[in-house]
Order: structure tokens, then sequence, then C-alpha cells
């Protein structure tokens, strides 16, 4: 079990504040790579189709 010790809470802390910055670099490059997806040509085709629909209307 932990001790009270200040010295290790110390080290555990810094340990636990180093995690933390590296989870959230990788999730700053997860978020990239998912960022630049672009728009499916179904879905683009989609969208003309309901506009000239709605227009037509």
């Amino acid at each position: 079990m932990a001790t009270d010790d200040p010295a290790d809470m110390a080290a555990r802390l810094e340990q636990l504040e180093k995690d933390l910055r590296d989870l959230r670099l990788r999730l700053a490059l997860l978020e990239k790579q998912l960022d630049p997806r672009s728009e499916h040509p179904s879905d683009r085709t989609a969208v003309r189709e309901k506009v000239a629909y709605d227009w037509q209307a």
C-alpha cells in the first residue's frame, strides 16, 4: 500500500502529470488525423439533389 511520505507522493504526482501531458498529446494527434476527412461523394450528391428538389417545390 502507498505510504504518506511526501517525497513518494510528489514523485507519483509528477508521474501522473507527465502521463496526463502524454495522453493530451496523443489525443491531439488522433484528432488531427481525423480532422481532414473529406465528404463522401454520395453525401455531396444527395445534398445537391435535395437542394434542387427544394428549389423546384
